[in-house]
Order: C-alpha cells, then structure tokens, then sequence
C-alpha cells in the first residue's frame, strides 16, 4: 500500500483546499482526486464549481477525523462529502461502516462536476436510427462509436420479441448528462441511440437498469442527481417505441433523498398472477428498500433490512420464479453478511432477512485492474421454480478466502505481487430460500489473477444458468482484463470452463482511462432460449470506454456437459 503524503504549499486557497484535499485520502488505491490532478480537466478559478468548493471549506474540519477512518473505502473528494454533509445532516452511517455513509453515486456526481464546472446539466442529444453494429471478432459495439466514456450497463432482451433488445449505461462526461440508452429490433444486429430526459432539477443520471413488461413497453431506471442539493431520487422512465424514445414514469423512491445503487426486474413469467410486476431494491443511507410497480402505478418504498444489517445494504439485487415469487438479496457491510428475503404475495410484504452466507471483504476490495475505483461486493440473484425444482442462485465478489486473503486488510489494493486475489462466488438454494449449500468459488485457478463484476442470469425455460465476469487471468501484469463466461446446466452443480468472450483486451489503469468511473460497478446479462447477451464497459485499442455486447449460445456436447460457442 503507498504510504500517505502531506503536501504543504502557499498558494491560493483554491489550491490550498485541492491540496488537502488530495492529502487527506486514503493512499491506496490511489485517491481519484490525486489521478485525476494529473490531468485534465482541473477545477478552474472562477466558475461555479470553484465557488462550491470554497463554500465547503467550513464544512471540511468537520469530516476530517470522520473521513480518515482506517476503513473507509468511498473516494470522493473531502470538499464533495461536506458538500453533501451540509445538505444531509444526518447520515446514518455506523464508525465501523466502510461506506461512511457516503452513497457511490457521489463518484459519478464528482466526474460530472469536473466536466460540467458551470455546474449546469448539458443539453439533450436526439435519438439515432438503428446503425449496423461494428463487429470485431463477434463481439459487438451497442453504445456506438464514443469520444466521451460509456461505463457500467445493463441489458435486456423482450420476453415476448427475442429481436428486441434495450440496454443503457452511464453517461456523465462532457457533452453529456441524461442517462445512455441503447435499442435494437434486429436482434444485436445494429443499434439505435437516445437519452433519458433529465427532470427539473435533475443535473445527471446514474446508475442505469432495463427490461420490459409484457405489453411490448421498455422500461428503464436511473438515479436523478442534483448537483446543488446533492439529492439522489429514482426515476422511473418507459418508452413505447422499443427504447427510440423515454418518458417519465414516476419518482418510486418517494420523500427519499439518498437514494443509490438500485436493481430493476420484472416478473416475466405468464404462469404468475404478478406478471408485469415491476421491482426495485436500492439502499437509501444504510436500509435496503424495495418498491413495485403494479397495475395502479407506483407503490410506496418497503423497508425490508432491519437491525442485523449493521452497516449499509449496498449492492443488492432483485428477482423472481415462473410462479411470482419474489427474492431479494444484498450485502451488509457491518456485519460483512449476505441477506436474502423472500415475498409470495407480489411484494406486498417479505419475509425476515436470512443469512446465506458471510464475506470476507466488506463493501469494495481493491484490485490492481482499477486504477482509482475498487470492485464492489455486489450481489447477483436469479430463481427457476418447476414442478420438480425450488432453486434460488446468488452470486458475489469476494477475497478468496485462502490464508492471508480472510479479511479486508489483506485486499490486493495496486500490489500486482500480492498472493491475495478476488474470486466470483455462488451458492444455491433447493428449497425456495429456505437452507443455503455452502458457497463455493466457480472458477479458482491458483494463480494470481482478480475476477470482479460478475452477473448471474437463469434461463426460465432450461434452466441454463449464465455467469460472466472480469478477469486478469491472460494479463501477466494483472491489469488487463477480458471478460468471460460459465454455463451450468446441472443447477449449478459444476460449471463449464471460463470462455473468453472478449476478442481484445481492456486496460483502466492508464492515464487515458476514465479514471472517475472506469469499469463501473457492475455488467448487464439476459437470456432467451438458452442464448445469452452480456453487456460490459470496454476501452480496447485505448480507446473511450464503450459499451459491448455478444452473443453466446449454451447447448450440451456429446458428454452431456455444458458446451459455450460465441455466434
């Protein structure tokens, strides 16, 4: 880990603060604020920006002893946290949270404010006609060609339409504010581009989820940012065209202003009596909340952690079976345990949250792939009921759990020697939730490679269960990334082996990288008849980090083991 460095220097006070700023961070992985001081864009005198900096100035004595903390793990800069500490007074947040109380959206708040200093939101880009997709060796780009980062995505195809497809990613650099949204009716073939508009108020959008309901409506939600007050609201947005055009459908987090990380599903299955039943699970300061969309609209938020969620529920998910049962899950980063809950009336109340498992890291683990950003702890959860089976799956990132990689000190943080590594795990329920097998790594090589970004997805027909993830695994120097995929077709019993899916590999620890969100903190994945689409940030070539997808087909080889071809 580097070791901290106090810079003292008589310059202006702007200056001054961007200097202590950068000294009071924690050093490893190294801050954002001190990557991003290499190079542009600066905080420049004069504009709104600087001005909102000064005025923090009061406010940062106050967080210093606070946001020094051993095992703080949010980097945002100290001027951007008092400046949401004056509009929050009140953060729930326990001494011994590693979130601080801090929402992860402030990261994407912090690189839209260095590109957009008159801290105005830019103005609406028209949507684009479907474009053949640009091919490179079956992996295709869905974002279009970008001179600005496209970062952290999901995906969807229609239910109803395998040849529809909808996906959205982060949009917050210069030139842009509203939400990236991505369509094709041609199955992958081209793309179409357009936008989420932004509300009043709303300065960014972040943190972006898809699907549809059965009426052939795409559906899309973000997080409303507003720069000045730092409120974060969920908006929900729906659009009747296949994803050429939004509109605003409804703020689903309610009074709530700290609203983060939310996970969107919809209940597919024609054999519920909840179809179309939309859901979402976010955290809002430390409680995991839940929120449905039924026939009459928006309901309100249900609060579904209690007291043995001791830290902050960040990195949930959300799910359901081919009969409506609802399955929701998140991490504590307290007590450094996975919940799951579980509703069977459509989300109007959920059972008591039960432990599946414990995590040996909490909240983010740093990895040397990241040049400032950490990968999160983020849960991933999917059910398959039938009449013979009950199962419900959930996957995480997580330290490896070897000697010397058991708790969140021993993270690999820059040090590419490091023994300890980042592994994808998964456990399974047969029972509907009831009693959890003891997790176990899907892929564990003993070398020194980092997974990280895993998504999980089940066929509702097969079965077939879907995982893709980062991995170091071909970069000797543990930077580098591709990203693979594993197949189960035995309840996830075994695993096929890790495929490459990517045909050129992705570098963020460069000075061109997007050092604000590079990776982001998760991928999208959906499945129809047994072929899956992933979406994933990728700067191949060096490039502005753009959004790709593939097409990969599972079918059973003539052993009767899952067999992965790219198509």
């Amino acid at each position: 880990m580097l070791a901290r460095k106090r810079i003292t220097m008589t310059i202006s006070l702007l200056a001054l603060i961007c200097v202590s700023i950068a000294s009071a961070q924690q050093s490893s992985p190294p801050s954002l604020e001190k990557t991003l001081a290499t190079k542009p864009p600066k905080i420049k005198p004069g504009t709104a920006l600087a001005k909102l900096v000064k005025e923090s100035e009061a406010s940062m004595a106050i967080l210093e002893a606070h946001q020094t903390k051993p095992r703080l793990k949010v980097d945002i800069p100290v001027w951007l946290r008092a400046h949401y500490r004056r509009n929050h007074s009140e953060i729930l947040a326990t001494p011994q949270d590693p979130t601080g109380g801090f929402p992860l959206a402030l990261e994407s708040l912090y690189v839209w404010m260095l590109h957009h200093q008159d801290l105005k939101p830019s103005p609406p880009v028209p949507a684009t006609a479907p474009i053949k997709s640009v091919v490179v060796g079956k992996n295709y780009r869905i974002s279009g060609l970008q001179n600005s980062p496209r970062s952290e995505s999901d995906i969807r195809i229609n239910p109803k339409d395998p040849k529809q497809i909808i996906g959205a990613s982060n949009n917050i650099s210069r030139g842009a504010s509203g939400q990236a949204q991505f369509y094709s009716k041609d199955g992958g073939a081209s793309w179409g581009h357009a936008q989420l508009p932004l509300l009043p108020g709303d300065s960014l959008h972040s943190d972006p989820t898809v699907d549809w309901t059965s009426d052939g409506t795409a559906r899309a939600t973000t997080i409303g940012i507003a720069a000045g007050s730092t409120t974060l609201q969920l908006r929900a947005y729906m659009s009747k065209d296949g994803g050429k055009t939004w509109t605003f459908d409804g703020t689903f987090s309610g009074n709530q202003v700290k609203a983060d990380k939310q996970m969107m599903w919809v209940d597919h299955s024609p054999t519920s009596q909840f179809r179309d039943t939309i859901y979402v699970i976010w955290h809002n300061d430390t409680p995991a909340y839940i929120a449905r969309r039924t026939s009459a609209g928006w309901q309100p938020p249900l609060r579904v952690s209690g007291n043995e969620t001791t830290g902050t529920a960040i990195g949930s998910d959300i799910t359901t079976n081919n009969v409506g049962e609802v399955f929701a899950v998140w991490p504590d980063t307290g007590s450094q345990q996975l919940f799951v809950v579980k509703s069977v009336d459509g989300g109007s109340s959920f059972t008591t949250p039960q432990v599946i498992g414990k995590t040996f890291g909490a909240f983010q683990i740093g990895v040397p792939a990241f040049a400032s950003r950490q990968a999160l702890i983020g849960v991933s959860i999917a059910a398959y009921r039938t009449d013979t089976r009950d199962d419900v799956y959930a996957s995480w990132v997580d330290l490896s759990g070897e000697n010397n990689c058991n708790n969140p000190d021993n993270e690999p943080s820059d040090d590419v020697t490091s023994t300890c590594t980042t592994r994808v795990w998964f456990s399974r329920s047969a029972d509907g939730g009831k009693t959890w097998m003891p997790a176990q790594r899907i892929n564990a090589p003993s070398s020194l490679n980092d997974q990280f970004n895993q998504k999980l997805a089940v066929d509702p027909t097969s079965g077939t269960l879907g995982i893709i993830y980062y991995d170091t695994m071909a970069d000797p120097g543990r930077k580098k990334t591709n990203l693979v995929f594993q197949a189960s077709i035995d309840n996830g019993v075994a695993w096929s082996t890790a495929s490459t899916m990517t045909s050129a590999m992705t570098d963020e620890t460069t000075v061109s990288a997007d050092n604000g969100n590079q990776y982001g903190d998760y991928n999208g994945l959906t499945v129809s008849g047994d072929v899956f689409f992933p979406s994933w940030t990728d700067r191949r070539d060096n490039k502005s980090e753009e959004i790709y997808s593939a097409r990969i087909a599972v079918q059973k080889d003539a052993t009767g083991k899952a067999a992965v071809s790219l198509r």
